[in-house]
């Protein structure tokens, strides 16, 4: 038994094609979201490779290059709908309350099936809750409660490998993923970009508009280490 709830260990049995057009999506449309990307992990990177070779000769899957693995965290609002004055309040009232977020580290390991993606959960979501708390309560404070709609507090945070692209039952690619011997890989979440993204060739891809960093600790500096017996700075 596991006090995970279902969403976190339970397999998706049927699939759905994900690239159905979400309300307000279109080729074309950009939109502003606070992502976290982890194709920069070289170890997270080898992990999502073994399990995308496992699929590879499954039909009905759409392996994510590396460049494109991401976190979905929190969407802010189509580029046509928010102004630039607006944005750049957004960015700095998160940039200001990130530097008081403390970095941690995810550990990823087994993937799950979902019904429109193949995904990997990290084993505590409950730093990524708190770090998706404190963007949407910057996001509040620099345009006001509920001037947009931030969606749902439900959280489920994974990494997608492959996103689904026809209906199809998932007991062949349950066996291949079976299959994949692994162990637990870190991924450090140490920033977080406010990325401009789109979906217009069948992949979601996007530009950073702005990267801010959490709290730093001097000792994250290599320029400065105290001298022996001395006390570190206040």
């Amino acid at each position: 038994m596991t006090d995970r709830p279902e969403w976190m260990w339970r397999h998706a049995t049927e699939l759905r094609n994900h690239w159905w057009w979400r309300p307000g999506w279109q080729i074309g449309t950009r939109f502003y979201a606070f992502h976290l990307a982890v194709g920069c992990c070289e170890d997270l990177a080898s992990l999502v490779a073994q399990y995308q070779d496992a699929v590879r000769d499954i039909p009905g899957f759409d392996p994510i290059p590396r460049e494109w693995l991401h976190i979905t965290m929190q969407g802010l609002a189509f580029v046509d709908e928010i102004s630039s004055e607006d944005l750049a309040s957004v960015v700095k009232t998160t940039r200001a309350a990130l530097r008081e977020a403390e970095p941690f580290t995810l550990v990823f390991n087994r993937p799950l099936i979902r019904p429109e993606a193949l995904v990997l959960v990290p084993e505590d979501v409950k730093p990524l809750n708190n770090l998706r708390d404190t963007v949407r309560a910057a996001i509040d404070k620099a345009l006001g409660r509920g001037i947009i709609d931030l969606g749902s507090p439900d959280f489920q945070p994974h990494v997608s490998f492959a996103y689904v692209n026809a209906d199809q039952w998932a007991a062949d690619a349950l066996t291949a993923l079976e299959g994949v011997e692994s162990s637990p890989t870190p991924f450090r979440v140490d920033e977080v970009p406010l990325i401009e993204m789109h979906r217009d060739n069948r992949m979601y891809e996007w530009r950073v508009v702005e990267s801010m960093t959490l709290r730093q600790s001097m000792y994250d500096d290599l320029s400065y280490r105290p001298a022996d017996g001395a006390p570190p700075l206040p």
